[in-house]
């Protein structure tokens, strides 16, 4: 194996995710930023902070979302309302900052990546999560999708043509499909439980007009482990990729299909992260040089996402394929 010459990974986070104050008792709180950080640690590696690009940030939320819907969301938070859109979706005065430096720190660690090509592959440890967010509408805990956002970022980069998102969040991804599906150059593939929340993703959902064919749903029934789960991502998910033959790849990092979390009904293990996860980079070397970002959404249980995330880790700083 020739040795790489770039860092493997990058592990990054912004203060400003600690300013989305939720109501006590809420599951989406600022302590799962610790809990991540507590993976990393236990993964033997740091996280740091970087600089946003707020042009671009700006730039692209309007051009996945609207104008508008960024104007509504800081006017909303600025007027010092509980909620935005949905009772799942409270909101503090800051709120709307945060959302913001999600996607700002994202696109700053996608910028790593595939322009400066500092490292192969990043880790963003953000909140308020994303993937539920439509273009015009806030729901599930997500106000800007921020993983749609860092794809048309992607599309806008020389060489970029395709780019394939996974999503492993226990929820599936209504935002981010709808944002994509009559669209050939964005792949939405998601592995999730269904029926359950938001109700979307049933198997037959596979796109629309162009994108007919550019979404994949593996809809899991509710209370499965490792065996299952398992065997419907390795059975599925290489041959879509290598079909689509990517020029990148994200994820949508949620762990709260594991056995311990409080929301997700599912029996996976933490080794089933780890695994998912090398099957993965290996897709990624095969067809993107090695080059992942991985964006954290759901996780609901301290050790299931320490836990979990010390073992994505582990696999997303490989050097090479397995």
């Amino acid at each position: 194996m020739i040795p790489e010459t770039e860092p493997s990974l990058t592990i990054v986070t912004n203060p400003l995710f600690r300013l989305h104050q939720t109501p006590p008792g809420h599951p989406e709180s600022v302590s799962r930023i610790d809990w991540a950080i507590e993976g990393v640690e236990r993964a033997g590696l740091a996280v740091e902070s970087v600089e946003v690009l707020p042009e671009a940030t700006d730039r692209l939320i309007a051009k996945t979302h609207s104008e508008n819907y960024a104007r509504e969301l800081d006017r909303a938070c600025l007027d010092g309302a509980s909620i935005f859109d949905c009772e799942d979706n409270p909101v503090s005065r800051s709120t709307g900052a945060a959302a913001r430096a999600a996607v700002g720190t994202s696109l700053a660690a996608a910028e790593r990546i595939w322009n400066a090509k500092t490292s192969k592959r990043a880790f963003v440890i953000a909140r308020p999560p994303g993937h539920h967010a439509e273009r015009t509408t806030a729901m599930g805990f997500c106000f800007y999708n921020t993983i749609a956002v860092v794809a048309e970022y992607l599309r806008e980069q020389p060489g970029i043509s395709r780019v394939f998102i996974l999503d492993w969040d226990v929820h599936h991804g209504n935002g981010t499909q709808h944002l994509f599906e009559d669209r050939e150059d964005v792949f939405y593939s998601s592995i999730h439980r269904f029926p359950f929340y938001p109700g979307t993703g049933a198997s037959r959902e596979r796109g629309v007009d162009a994108g007919m064919g550019t979404t994949l749903n593996l809809p899991m029934p509710g209370g499965i482990g490792d065996a299952e789960w398992l065997g419907e991502f390795e059975a599925q998910l290489p041959h879509a990729i290598d079909d689509y033959r990517p020029d990148a790849i994200l994820i949508s990092a949620g762990f709260d299909a594991h056995r311990n979390d409080p929301l997700g009904g599912m029996r996976l293990s933490t080794d089933a992260y780890r695994q998912m996860t090398r099957t993965v980079v290996d897709l990624a070397y095969k067809h993107c040089d090695g080059r992942v970002l991985s964006l954290l959404e759901g996780g609901y249980d301290r050790e299931g996402m320490a836990a979990s995330v010390a073992v994505h880790l582990d696999e997303l700083r490989r050097t090479g394929p397995a």
